[in-house]
């Protein structure tokens, strides 16, 4: 009895430390670039419902090195089902650019000239996507842990109708540069790690990042706002 008892303690044992949960933990990665083996491996198991099926048509470069919000808000706004204006350079087609993006009503909340010498904050992002016309969910980076983190976003990167764009600190990513905002595409369940589309794509590939690696990148402080960056969660 006593050996069965040691045994079953052992097989319970093992399967704690080999739960999903814990297997995922140990599997993520910190980043993986689009291109390296790895990330090819991860990019051919996409689900087809996985956002990146509706952002990559829309994905749009920042047009300055500061304008990478404006860049990543209007990649979402031009993926969903909305009005959308029309840009002079485009008529009589309608599109978001990242110049039509600042309204009247946009440009009392975040000037376009202030955007180009300091970036935006997450409560600026949040206040100037309300001006076009759809809901918006501003998550400060130091509300979650890695479990509310992923249950987030295997839930709003399928096809739920919610797009999620990221401020993060690039050095908790290994990469060079400050504050940053991108959009994420996809959640891969096997690596647990999310696809994050750079819009500094001149500087960095798409990447997939860890789900611990990403919580702390944007569990940091926006040194504007003096307040924790995060995630803006965009629906129609």
């Amino acid at each position: 009895m006593k050996k069965l008892f040691r045994h079953l303690s052992l097989t319970i044992f093992i399967s704690v430390l080999l739960s999903p949960a814990t297997v995922l933990a140990d599997a993520a990665p910190a980043v993986v670039y689009w291109d390296s083996a790895t990330g090819k491996t991860l990019r051919a198991r996409m689900s087809a419902d996985a956002d990146y099926w509706q952002l990559a048509p829309t994905f749009a470069v920042q047009m300055t090195q500061s304008f990478c919000g404006i860049a990543s808000a209007i990649t979402v706004l031009n993926a969903m089902p909305i009005n959308k204006p029309v840009d002079p350079i485009y008529a009589p087609h309608a599109y978001f650019t990242q110049n039509n993006f600042f309204t009247p009503a946009v440009e009392k909340i975040i000037p376009s000239q202030t955007v180009l010498k300091m970036g935006m904050t997450r409560d600026e992002m949040s206040t100037a996507l309300l001006q076009h016309s759809v809901k918006v969910k501003s998550i400060a980076g130091d509300s979650l842990d890695d479990a509310a983190l992923r249950s987030l976003l295997k839930k709003a990167l399928g096809e739920d109708g919610q797009y999620v764009l990221v401020n993060f600190l690039r050095a908790s990513l290994g990469q060079v540069g400050g504050g940053h905002w991108s959009v994420l595409a996809a959640y891969d369940t096997e690596s647990d790690s999310v696809l994050l589309l750079d819009v500094a794509k001149y500087k960095y590939a798409p990447a997939w990042v860890g789900i611990n690696t990403l919580r702390l990148a944007i569990n940091t402080i926006d040194t504007t706002s003096n307040k924790p960056r995060g995630l803006v969660l965009v629906s129609k």
